[in-house]
């Protein structure tokens, strides 16, 4: 008798559960939709100031290797912005029962590691610049660390949180 009532009250729970979940979901999801689009200045600003580096550099060697940054920052402001909202979409139940979407969490958590070297990288050219490229370089380091920066936060935001079966999900998207 007492696992019956055991089990219909854990039942009960889980049935009622999803439905406060939502509700507080919803609260979080519309705050979350203003974010996702506030870190796309900085690699736009970073972008900028990239080009204008490579413009007055003669060293064609390190116009590439800026070029194809500039390049790499341009898909992965593409593919976080995206892998940001279908996080963000989730549905709240789903997200409760089984955990937020690890997928994407891993494709943004690569492209945070990518604009970390990307940034060690601007600042070894940084070093071999001439001293009007430095405050180019300097900006576009700051505007990408503030990027990377944004990009935790939110990634945290949106991993945070209780789900029944997400160790699961977890161990099984690894």
């Amino acid at each position: 008798m007492k696992k019956v009532i055991t089990v219909s009250a854990m039942a009960l729970l889980v049935l009622t559960t999803p439905t406060s979940v939502l509700a507080q979901g919803s609260q979080r999801g519309q705050g979350g939709q203003q974010q996702s689009g506030a870190g796309a200045r900085g690699i736009e600003t970073a972008a900028q100031n990239l080009n204008r580096v490579t413009e007055r550099n003669n060293n064609p060697e390190i116009g590439e290797q800026i070029r194809s940054m500039v390049q790499n920052h341009e898909k992965v402001q593409t593919r976080t912005k995206t892998a940001l909202h279908q996080m963000n979409q989730r549905n709240q139940a789903v997200k409760f029962m089984i955990g937020p979407d690890y997928k994407n969490a891993g494709q943004v958590r690569s492209d945070v590691v990518g604009l970390r070297n990307d940034i060690r990288n601007l600042e070894q050219i940084k070093e071999e610049s001439l001293p009007a490229d430095v405050g180019d370089i300097q900006g576009a380091i700051d505007e990408l660390q503030v990027e990377a920066n944004e990009l935790e936060t939110q990634l945290a935001d949106q991993l945070s949180g209780f789900s029944l079966f997400g160790w699961l999900a977890k161990l099984l998207a690894n």
